[in-house]
């Protein structure tokens, strides 16, 4: 091929790699793909196949109300009929149906018919039973069918397409973990507050969020907490008295309609809340745990995870186990079996190092002792 083609899909191929991690560059990846192929227009779109819904839908030179149309009728789209076959394998529109019966349908009225499209070239870039990544590119009748040479040049990009693709998927497995992970610290009745070496708040969970409140308290991630200069500065004396001991620090905080917030300081050590998609800008060295004086049991708890580099959902089970007579009653109440509950145990009893349930308890019987400043 010539020099200048080379160089127009080497330059492609970058554009395809960025866009994995700036998804708007996606358009321009796909209008290049559309010139380099001779075509009008190209998409590529990711859904799961057990709940016939898209998770992403790239478009390069396509109508955005034709997108919505595509959306609505991709599941008697014709064309999708490609989805049987094997990754990698070229599949050319008008092998799935002639264009002729194509006219006859709704998808060709409302998508096909008014972007003046009619020949697609089909591959699924990524093929898993659960989930598949398809690319389209299309032109109109006038241009007719793709030729040999054309479905050489997209094939030429696929291996960087399937590559692009398959990291793709891998950070949304990856925030979809990382929410799963947010979702835990957000159903724990303990506020739990990470802060980076400035004193900024890096994050807070819903209970956090909830006390700050109480407290005329403002969280907002990547800034100072900001209120009440006596709560304020209590809090600023506990993060510098912690970090530059590394011990722990505690004190109460009165809310102006009664009653107390109690607030512990510890370093962290472990990186049981050093999760990306919590701390975007920086490393958490301090975390505060603020909680009603009368629940310090699941403040010592939390405070335990933080100490031992427990997980969200390891400091759930540590929690529950604590509050409940035995491994039976724990796991009813979680809702998991004795068998998946012994394998959190095992994992949770070796961070801590301690041998079974009763130290467990005693540990944490211990830690909240420790949390209200009036002991």
């Amino acid at each position: 091929m010539p020099v200048d083609f080379e160089q127009r899909r080497d330059a492609l191929v970058g554009v395809i790699y960025d866009a994995v991690l700036d998804p708007s560059l996606w358009s321009a990846a796909l209008e290049g793909i559309a010139d380099i192929t001779h075509s009008a227009a190209a998409l590529i779109h990711g859904y799961r196949v057990d709940r016939e819904m898209y998770t992403f839908h790239e478009l390069g030179r396509i109508d955005p109300e034709c997108k919505r149309r595509h959306e609505l009728f991709h599941v008697t789209n014709p064309w999708m009929r490609s989805s049987r076959f094997p990754a990698g394998r070229m599949v050319h529109s008008d092998d799935l149906i002639g264009l002729s019966q194509l006219k006859r349908t709704a998808f060709y009225d409302d998508v096909l018919r008014p972007q003046d499209l009619a020949h697609g070239l089909i591959v699924n870039v990524v093929s898993r039973p659960e989930f598949q990544v398809s690319l389209n590119v299309e032109r109109s009748e006038k241009s007719g069918p793709f030729s040999e040479r054309d479905a050489a040049i997209l094939n030429s990009l696929l291996p960087h397409l399937r590559r692009a693709s398959e990291l793709r998927l891998r950070m949304l497995d990856y925030r979809e973990a990382a929410q799963a992970e947010r979702d835990a610290l957000d159903a724990l009745s303990t506020g739990i507050i990470t802060f980076d070496a400035g004193q900024r708040v890096l994050f807070a969970n819903s209970a956090a969020r909830t006390r700050a409140v109480e407290l005329s308290l403002q969280l907002r991630a990547g800034c100072d907490p900001s209120g009440p200069p006596a709560v304020v500065n209590a809090i600023r004396a506990l993060l510098a008295d912690t970090v530059g001991s590394g011990a722990v620090g505690t004190c109460r905080l009165p809310r102006p309609n009664g009653g107390d917030i109690g607030i512990t300081v510890t370093p962290v050590q472990g990186r049981a809340f050093d999760h990306p998609s919590h701390h975007t800008t920086a490393s958490p060295v301090a975390i505060a745990l603020l909680v009603d004086i009368s629940r310090n049991g699941e403040a010592a708890s939390a405070l335990l995870a933080a100490r031992h580099g427990l997980t969200a959902a390891e400091l759930r089970v540590a929690n529950t186990l604590a509050q409940t007579g035995g491994m039976r009653a724990a796991a009813a109440k979680l809702g998991v079996s004795a068998n998946t509950l012994k394998s959190h145990t095992k994992r949770i009893y070796a961070k801590i190092g301690i041998r079974g349930h009763a130290e467990l308890v005693q540990s944490v019987a211990q830690i909240a002792q420790t949390l209200d400043p009036s002991v």
